[in-house]
């Protein structure tokens, strides 16, 4: 099972940046499931916030660019005020304090001292973290697994359907929520309807009648 964030492990992450530009970078890799290489070669102009979208320009298997959604508003209203003034359509869009384009091995860092702030494990102070816990994230919600493909750009859905693989803690929980049927309390105490000093007789075992519910 690839390794992701639960609820609230990613509210602490998000909370731990005061600087905008960090909060964004975090914001942006677990909203849109984007690598932190197609991350880090965005140009400003790479950012549509009136259409809501983000083109990848170096993106694996799409020579022509493949396009991300942009849907959260409080995201878009982060992305118009940190960009500001710029105009320059060719400019990094992240930026480091020498005004050059952020690398790979920044953001790295980045996520491990935020990770650290935030009480991460940590084998979940990377920035893929971020991208595995959108995949499984999205699934939780309803997001269909070829809609999930496309965004995050796999060549097959079957490298996709990796992230339907639940860890045990998310299987106790989903079993909580949805109880099998018959397995409820009845009420009834075991020993009814034999007299005390008696021996109940044993019951011949039917494996094929096991899970049958009496009408």
């Amino acid at each position: 099972m690839r390794k992701y964030l639960k609820q609230d492990e990613l509210k602490a992450l998000l909370e731990a940046p005061k600087r905008m530009r960090d909060r964004l970078i975090i914001k942006l890799l677990y909203e849109t499931g984007i690598r932190v290489g197609e991350l880090t070669a965005l140009t400003i102009g790479d950012v549509e916030l009136e259409a809501g979208e983000i083109t990848i320009q170096q993106a694996k298997r799409h020579e022509e660019g493949r396009k991300v959604p942009l849907v959260n508003s409080w995201t878009k209203t982060m992305l118009r005020d940190y960009i500001g003034t710029r105009k320059i359509r060719k400019d990094p869009l992240f930026v480091s304090n020498k005004r050059g384009a952020l690398s790979r091995r920044q953001v790295e860092r980045l996520m491990e001292k935020y990770g650290e702030i935030a009480g991460l494990d940590k084998d979940k102070r990377h920035p893929h973290v971020l991208r595995h816990t959108h995949a499984v994230q999205a699934l939780k919600s309803g997001i269909d697994l070829r809609t999930l493909q496309q965004n995050l750009g796999h060549s097959s859905i079957e490298v996709t359907a990796i992230y339907l693989t639940m860890d045990i803690d998310d299987r106790k929980e989903e079993y909580s929520k949805h109880p099998l049927p018959g397995m409820g309390e009845t009420g009834v105490s075991q020993t009814n309807g034999v007299e005390q000093g008696q021996v109940e007789a044993p019951v011949a075992s039917n494996h094929t009648s096991s899970f049958v519910l009496s009408e």
